[in-house]
């Protein structure tokens, strides 16, 4: 029979995942942000980099 020990972890790597995708979230709504106000106010600026979708 085994015995049992407490097991630590270092949650490091995984709180910087998190810190990353949150970064990478923020940014992706900022530049969606930025482009729905381009597309409202001067959408002819968007004409053939991006379509409708």
């Amino acid at each position: 029979m085994h015995d049992r020990t407490t097991q630590c972890t270092d949650s490091t790597h995984v709180l910087a995942a998190v810190r990353e995708l949150t970064r990478l979230e923020l940014v992706t709504e900022a530049v969606r942000a930025a482009l729905e106000e381009v597309a409202s106010t001067a959408g002819y600026l968007l004409v053939g980099l991006v379509d409708e979708d």
